[in-house]
């Protein structure tokens, strides 16, 4: 496995953790979370496609 799909897997597993605890509590605090994840998702699709160059 690559280390850019070990780092996506992580950050997966800790966002949904999270963001099950988070969901019930405060709505606003999950939707942040959801703009980190995507964040992240997409520093792992760009590093993908660096990668491949």
């Amino acid at each position: 496995m690559k280390p850019y799909g070990i780092f996506g897997w992580v950050v997966w597993q800790i966002v949904r953790r999270v963001a099950g605890r988070k969901m019930a509590q405060n709505r606003v605090k999950l939707g942040a979370l959801g703009v980190v994840g995507a964040v992240l998702v997409a520093g792992v699709i760009a590093a993908r496609a660096g990668s491949d160059e």
